[in-house]
């Protein structure tokens, strides 16, 4: 009876964590760009307003009102002109700020979703801000909402990635002379340094590739806002901690032959994943076999090797089974008149007569066909992001790659 009695306690407390993170009847306050705000006509289905992530979140969540104050072309330091001549007051961050003073004193969440525009935006009056103003600017207008609502739960969402030319602009350097690598860093600190939960879609394996991007540069499909408003939910849900956040960074390890078949290189991988354990590192397998009897096979494999409790094996097809699956539960996978089944008896892949793969996106259209190197390729591609460390098989031995070479 002590037993169950303890259990029972346990479950009430975690029931009750779980409403006091969810956000039932409550007012949620939106800051940023384009990216929340949404874009029209950009190939006539950009998401915007009711379809973006933040108002998504908010119905899956049971918000009681959302108030969507994010603008096209604004950041921290510019609004767009017209704005503020139609309305007299400066639509920056800051100036959004004073200007809903009276939303924010009623408000229970305060997303902050800056940084694109502050990358690639010099000032109003045509001179630029350095990478230190960036973060003075965040950290001040932090500091004013928490005065005007000390009660207010904040999260950074961070802009994760941008392209230009068809390639990642990690790299590249803005007008305003730092990259937009160094811009997000920057962010991370400051909201770090202020105590600030972030929402950072790359832990949900999103944002990552240039097909997610409507207009190929910077703003989401209205598929992708679905996937990040169920992982803003999930985020939410778990105390404002994304699963990387809950679990630990893991480093990658790209396997390309069958784990559960032994070799030299199964044992240099096993080899140099316990030496990443030893130094205190959680590591994660990403490999690619359809295996019919998945489960038993890796029960058996675990057992009969020496390897750290918190290591992470992700199987390709495992993955597309349940791509928003945040635990290790595994799919009981069928297949059937070349169409592979997940455990809700739902098709996701499609094999051909060619051994050619199409996959099911979260719209519900099929891919076009591809080799399975090229569908290895992809979910790479998807599944890695920039802040990654990540091992590939070279020259028999596993070597750190940077993920722009993937």
């Amino acid at each position: 009876m002590e037993v169950r009695s303890k259990v029972k306690k346990i479950l009430g407390q975690w029931r009750h964590k779980q409403v006091q993170n969810d956000w039932t009847n409550k007012n949620i306050v939106v800051f940023g760009d384009s990216i929340v705000a949404g874009q029209e006509l950009v190939r006539e289905e950009t998401p915007y307003r009711d379809a973006v992530y933040a108002k998504l979140a908010s119905y899956y969540l049971n918000a009681h009102k959302l108030e969507n104050f994010a603008e096209t072309g604004t950041g921290q330091f510019k609004g767009q002109h017209h704005l503020d001549h139609l309305t007299g007051w400066t639509h920056s961050f800051e100036g959004s700020i004073q200007h809903y003073n009276q939303e924010i004193k009623w408000a229970d969440v305060v997303l902050i979703a800056y940084g694109n525009n502050d990358w690639k935006q010099p000032n109003p009056d045509g001179s630029l801000h350095t990478l230190d103003e960036v973060k003075v600017k965040l950290r001040e207008n932090i500091q004013r909402i928490r005065l005007i609502n000390h009660h207010v739960q904040l999260v950074g969402v961070l802009e994760t990635l941008a392209f230009r030319k068809h390639k990642p602009a990690w790299h590249l350097e803005g007008p305003n002379g730092f990259t937009y690598q160094e811009m997000l860093l920057a962010f991370i600190d400051v909201y770090q340094e202020c105590d600030v939960p972030i929402f950072d879609i790359r832990d949900y394996h999103l944002g990552n590739h240039m097909d997610e991007y409507v207009d190929d540069r910077d703003h989401f499909t209205l598929s992708i806002h679905k996937q990040i408003a169920k992982s803003l939910a999930d985020f939410v849900c778990h105390g404002y901690q994304s699963p990387t956040q809950r679990f630990g960074e893991a480093i990658k390890f790209i396997f390309p032959d069958n784990l559960f078949e032994d070799s030299k290189m199964r044992q240099l991988l096993f080899s140099e994943i316990r030496k990443q354990s030893l130094q205190g590192k959680r590591t994660e397998i990403l490999w690619f076999v359809l295996d019919e009897n998945y489960q038993e096979k890796l029960v058996d494999l675990l057992s009969k090797n020496t390897l750290p409790a918190d290591l992470k094996i992700t199987n390709i097809y495992q993955y597309y089974a349940a791509p928003l699956r945040y635990t290790s539960e595994l799919d009981e996978l069928s297949l059937k008149e070349g169409e592979l089944f997940n455990s809700n008896n739902v098709p996701f892949i499609r094999f051909s007569e060619e051994k050619q793969i199409s996959i099911k996106g979260f719209d519900d259209i099929w891919s076009d066909l591809m080799t399975s190197e090229q569908f290895n390729e992809l979910w790479l591609k998807h599944y890695i992001s920039l802040k990654d460390q990540v091992y590939v098989w070279r020259n028999k031995q596993f070597v750190e790659v940077d993920p722009l070479e993937l």
